[in-house]
């Protein structure tokens, strides 16, 4: 079988195939050079920019400083200030690490809500981008006022007078103890009283009587389960007690709708709440007030009543 495939190889005319590949060779012969330049090009580019690399890299100018920074927003007026410090001085901008072990740092702080950025800024310094926590609501505590942003973070700092937050309304009762800062207060009364802070702004009827405190002492009855566990302190010190939470409530109890029905029937006859040092609106059909000592009622004067005609 050998024999015969040799035989006939021998046999077969083999100047046309050579032919046809040096035609094809020339042809292609221009784009093959071409191809060969961009390729050799390529490496030659790649080897020197990895060179020039390796020499800016290594360079002192190109050294960042250390980092060391108080974090603190304006409002705060340095209190509760957080130090970022970022080891490893003299290490180069151009360190593939060191940008992700800033943005790192920086995500730690607690008054840092996230980093939206991190860019080496030629030659040697660092431009560091990130959002603030805000501060949402204000607790009440012993021995002054703490903070926690819209996810129940705890900020830094204990401060004698509330600073402005996104919810003008304050927090009090609150039984545990605050958290470190930066760390989720994890508590149920507290999520009550922020829930209902952010409620008031868009209820009309609270915002006009300007709450100024939620109270949560007795919240889920700890301290008497016959009495309200959540109540709105108003701007003259009236008490309006709530009644149960949506997050503790049972069957039966009255809805927020309807405890807002029982509020518009005792504004109609004591504007504002004056002269009324606690009202109760969580009994069905039934709205109990508690007139202050010296407080002498008034009878409200009728509206005049549309002619029909």
């Amino acid at each position: 079988m050998l024999g015969k495939f040799v035989a006939r190889m021998r046999k077969m005319d083999w100047d046309k195939p050579a032919a046809r590949i040096g035609a094809f060779a020339s042809r292609h012969q221009d784009s093959a050079l071409r191809v060969l330049f961009v390729v050799g090009l390529g490496l030659v580019v790649m080897l020197v920019h990895r060179e020039v690399f390796a020499f800016i890299a290594n360079r002192r100018q190109f050294a960042a400083p250390p980092i060391k920074t108080a974090v603190a927003p304006k409002w705060s007026n340095s209190q509760g200030q957080e130090l970022v410090k970022i080891d490893g001085a003299g290490r180069s901008i151009f360190d593939p690490k060191l940008v992700e072990e800033v943005g790192k740092k920086f995500e730690n702080c607690p008054w840092v809500r996230r980093v939206t950025a991190v860019e080496r800024v030629f030659p040697d310094r660092l431009l560091i981008k990130f959002e603030y926590r805000r501060a949402h609501v204000a607790v009440r505590r012993e021995n002054g006022y703490v903070l926690v942003d819209r996810d129940g973070v705890r900020l830094p700092g204990v401060y004698p007078l509330p600073p402005l937050c996104d919810r003008s309304v304050q927090v009090t009762g609150v039984a545990s103890l605050p958290p470190e800062p930066g760390q989720p207060w994890k508590d149920e009364a507290l999520n009550a009283a922020v829930a209902m802070a952010d409620y008031i702004p868009g209820n009309s009827l609270l915002s006009r009587l300007a709450v100024k405190e939620i109270d949560v002492a007795n919240f889920a009855g700890r301290q008497d389960p016959r009495k309200s566990e959540l109540s709105l302190v108003t701007s003259n010190g009236c008490q309006i007690a709530w009644g149960r939470t949506s997050t503790t409530s049972k069957f039966g109890d009255l809805s927020t709708e309807e405890k807002m029905e029982n509020l518009r029937e005792v504004l109609a006859v004591y504007p504002d709440l004056n002269g009324l040092k606690r009202v109760t609106l969580y009994f069905r059909g039934s709205r109990s007030v508690e007139p202050t000592d010296n407080y002498v009622q008034t009878p409200p004067t009728p509206s005049r009543q549309p002619r029909v005609r």
